[in-house]
């Protein structure tokens, strides 16, 4: 059975986090991991383990931020080597079990903009999990960080203007943040 552990500098499974946040996502999309860790934006900051063949062993992690009706999983990945075997499902399902009167919302990046056929091939196969997840694309697509992103919901829609009016309210006392 699924386990989640929070994520902190002592965590037994801070190393496997960090090293999977670094592999996951390319350097543009990430935010240095000191700024994950500390408490200016208050997170949701989990390890999911799973004891296979007897053995407590790291599967994936979530890093998500909730205010008011919103929870926006900022950072999600799953172990390479046990995807496609439910975990990445069932630590959406425990994301949304903590936070259950709340829209959950992820982005992904545009697949329209992949730059081969590798990198589309897998926007589309992070697309599709997240549709078999129960998530809808939302009206409207951004950019961040020099990407473009295509915003999906679920529990719910999220407007344009209440994803950005949830961004300016998280990071409204962090000098210089910029928000989508």
């Amino acid at each position: 059975m699924l386990q989640l552990f929070e994520v902190t500098k002592d965590s037994p499974w801070f190393p496997q986090v960090k090293m999977l946040y670094e592999s996951a996502f390319p350097a543009n999309e990430r935010i240095p991991m000191k700024q994950l860790m500390d408490n200016k934006i208050q997170r949701d900051f989990f390890a999911f383990v799973d004891d296979i063949n007897g053995t407590p062993t790291f599967c994936g992690f979530s890093n998500s931020i909730t205010r008011g009706t919103i929870t926006n999983i900022v950072y999600f990945a799953v172990e390479p080597e046990l995807r496609s075997r439910g975990y990445g499902s069932q630590i959406l399902k425990a994301i949304h079990e903590l936070h259950p009167d709340t829209r959950l919302v992820v982005d992904i990046e545009v697949e329209e903009d992949s730059k081969d056929a590798e990198e589309l091939e897998r926007r589309n196969r992070r697309r599709d999990f997240y549709l078999r997840n129960g998530f809808e694309a939302a009206e409207f697509n951004y950019n961040w960080q020099g990407e473009h992103y295509r915003l999906l919901t679920a529990g719910g829609t999220v407007t344009e203007q209440e994803f950005r009016d949830f961004w300016k309210e998280i990071l409204k006392n962090i000098p210089g943040a910029k928000y989508p």
